[in-house]
């Protein structure tokens, strides 16, 4: 404000602090206004369109059974809204892209089976046919509207059934023990049991090296307690509703009888499997002994004497003759 001659001091003074609280003012007014303008940004669509939208993102954990066909969705928005809606999904430790636009042709690196579909009344989600491990991880999604975007982060995991076995065991002092176990659950199977009778009941949870978990539940039956009703109770979210499973349950008298008969049966049938062993062992070793005798090759027939030559004769006949003369000469002279 400029000065006016003749005016009060004091007055100058007010007017002067009133021009510096006006200043201050507008000048954070305008700080306020870049601001503002600064946390809006601009951003480009896969086709013609410009939005300028807050950024805003949305993370949700999600989980699916393995084997069944999955849906994820990005927005509530219509295709009447939005102008583009892009996926961004995991796939062997990298990422693939699918993608669709209201001006350009859909766009697919994936080629797995994995679609963008629509419902019937235009809003846009992911169809996954078939559920599967390698289906896990981190799933992005960015769709564009009529005056805003979101970005949608979703961790998708799995949800794998257990594998159910039943048993009853006998423990020390003859007690019986009924146990109940889910192997291989993905998130951890819960069991209860139909009946306790106040029995004591021991419950355990193991994370196996794949993720899974194994749940354990053992129950020690009492002496009165009789043989039929008794069942385990497993619930889990890959399934509708809980599974009932019965454990047949023996009485003492009825497990000494088969384990006297079952001892028995297989003392026999061990001696019967050494004897008739030995006796196809035997069976096998004389043919094979006469198998060896008839390879064993024949003596060679006996040289037959070889014809002496003519001259070798003669001359052995010649002195036969001559001794046999001589011989018998003498045997005349001693005769006469």
């Amino acid at each position: 404000m400029p000065y006016t001659p003749g005016a009060p001091e004091g007055n100058m003074d007010s007017q002067r602090i009133l021009v510096t609280i006006s200043l201050v003012m507008a000048l954070s007014a305008s700080c306020n206004l870049a601001q503002n303008t600064g946390t809006n940004s601009t951003t480009t669509s896969p086709g013609t369109h410009t939005t300028t939208k807050p950024l805003f993102t949305d993370h949700r954990n999600e989980k699916y059974t393995i084997g069944k066909s999955v849906n994820l969705t990005c927005t509530n928005k219509t295709w009447t809204e939005m102008f583009y809606t892009t996926w961004r999904i995991p796939r062997n430790g990298n990422h693939c892209t699918i993608a669709a636009s209201t001006d350009k042709p859909p766009h697919d690196t994936c080629l797995d089976g994995k679609v963008m579909r629509n419902t019937s009344n235009g809003e846009s989600y992911l169809h996954i046919p078939i559920f599967k491990v390698t289906d896990i991880g981190i799933y992005r999604c960015e769709t564009a509207f009529q005056g805003a975007s979101l970005i949608a982060e979703i961790t998708v995991s799995a949800i794998v059934s257990p594998q159910i076995f039943t048993r009853l065991v006998i423990i020390r002092d003859g007690k019986r023990e009924a146990v109940c176990s889910a192997i291989g659950g993905k998130p951890a199977a819960s069991i209860s049991w139909r009946n306790a009778w106040n029995s004591s009941v021991t419950q355990t949870s193991k994370n196996n090296t794949d993720g899974s978990f194994t749940v354990e539940s053992r129950l020690i039956l009492p002496d009165h307690v009789p043989a039929d009703n008794l069942s385990c109770i497993i619930t889990h979210p890959s399934w509708t509703e809980g599974h009932t499973e019965r454990i047949l349950a023996l009485n003492h008298e009825e497990d000494f009888k088969w384990f006297w008969i079952i001892i028995p049966l297989g003392s026999i049938s061990f001696i019967a499997a050494i004897l008739t062993g030995f006796y196809i062992t035997r069976k096998h070793l004389a043919k094979l002994r006469n198998c060896w005798k008839s390879n064993i090759p024949a003596p060679p027939p006996p040289k037959t004497p070889q014809a002496q030559d003519v001259e070798e004769v003669e001359p052995y006949a010649s002195y036969v003759q001559r001794i046999n003369s001589i011989y018998n000469s003498s045997a005349e002279l001693c005769n006469a």
